[in-house]
């Protein structure tokens, strides 16, 4: 399984290959087939199989345990002592899902208005539309239910999945789909964008909560970034799906999102496997900086040095700024500044500093959140300032 990700050759009773985790020349990375072991000792890490798909793919212990096991063929609802039916769903759910993928990736392809939105307005390449699997969803009642009852799925099991609305037809219609991928790049739900100007639709339609889909953990382009994000240590993340994806087809492939939600400790822990910084693109609006604190705080608890971009001129996202020029957005990275300084800076530009009580109110927010820091080093830095 090792042998995957790493290029292993026999040394005496082990095998070994240059480091996944560090940029070396020499290897120093080994497995112990016999002890089922490995050490890395480059990084200084090491482990068994679980924990060596943990760092490489970013997953949690439940992840790293479910893909070996779909790797392995072996159907873990065998094993399970309580819930072998919910097992079954979700295997059934993953199955659904990924006929939906191919579906949605046959139309974009079959529908020109679709393909040329894709193309032509949001500059998407081949390359970029098979790797997220990018599709679009026609804009009809049932068609994508029909196709997939010819498969043998019930209306339970296109519950589960989250294809479908509370009528019982297609969730998703004239919409380009994005796929929402597992750490693994197997398909888990869907996101939706509208491609025509209708004011009475909402622009972005997301997957439900399901069974195999949680928001509140779900990192959007994490399969696509999980090996730039190691190589580089930093970890960069953005509000938009689509700006994740005009990020990676720019060649900044260390990008991913929250899927349109609130950021958690989930989150930042599962990125904290992967590089020790995180840097935010957030909005410099109040939302932004309430976010920004939030990220602050969720930040020390997994021990990562979070930093914060700042986008040049008047470029509302990373994708606008990417269509402007690819390099501006690789040089506002560069220039990502420690999220606390970002923050008392955003404090001072929204009070007036010549008056006592635009002072009064800027220290009385600074020092509350450098009063929450908890590494008195820190604490003390800004404190000077």
């Amino acid at each position: 399984m090792i042998g995957e990700y790493v290029q292993l050759k026999r040394a005496g009773r082990n095998l070994k290959g240059l480091s996944p985790f560090t940029d070396e020349r020499t290897p120093s990375f080994m497995v112990s087939p016999d002890k089922q072991i490995w050490h890395d000792f480059s990084s200084g890490q090491g482990g068994d199989i679980f924990s060596f798909v943990m760092l490489v793919e970013g997953m949690d212990f439940r992840q790293s345990l479910e893909h070996l096991a779909r790797k392995a063929g072996v159907d873990l609802s065998m094993f399970s002592s309580g819930d072998g039916k919910t097992a079954k769903r979700r295997a059934r759910a993953r199955q659904a899902l990924s006929l939906a993928a191919n579906f949605f990736q046959k139309n974009l392809v079959s529908t020109p208005a679709a393909l040329d939105y894709a193309v032509k307005k949001r500059h998407l390449n081949r390359t970029t539309i098979k790797d997220f699997l990018i599709g679009y969803a026609p804009d009809s009642k049932d068609s994508l239910v029909a196709a997939l009852k010819k498969h043998g799925f019930s209306d339970q099991e296109l519950r589960d999945a989250g294809l479908v609305n509370r009528f019982g037809g297609d969730l998703f219609r004239g919409r380009m789909v994005v796929s929402l991928q597992d750490a693994g790049g197997e398909p888990i739900g869907f996101t939706g964008r509208i491609i025509t100007d209708d004011p009475k639709a909402p622009k972005y339609l997301n997957t439900p909560q399901t069974l195999l889909f949680d928001k509140s953990r779900h990192i959007f382009g994490l399969s696509q970034a999980k090996e730039a994000i190691r190589k580089s240590d930093i970890a960069v993340i953005v509000e938009g799906n689509l700006d994740v994806v005009s990020s990676h087809q720019a060649g900044v492939k260390n990008v991913v999102a929250t899927a349109g939600t609130a950021m958690t400790e989930h989150h930042l822990k599962a990125l904290s496997r992967l590089a020790a910084r995180i840097r935010l693109a957030f909005d410099g609006d109040k939302a932004g900086i309430a976010a920004t604190e939030r990220a602050i705080s969720l930040a020390q608890a997994v021990n990562v040095e979070l930093e914060v971009i700042t986008l040049p001129g008047e470029a509302k996202d990373p994708d606008e700024l990417i269509q402007q020029d690819p390099k501006l957005w690789s040089a506002a990275i560069e220039k990502a500044v420690p999220a606390v300084e970002w923050v008392i800076e955003r404090y001072s530009e929204r009070e007036d500093l010549t008056s006592a009580e635009g002072k009064r109110r800027f220290s009385t927010a600074a020092l509350k959140l450098v009063k929450s820091l908890k590494d008195p080093v820190e604490q003390e830095h800004y404190r000077k300032l």
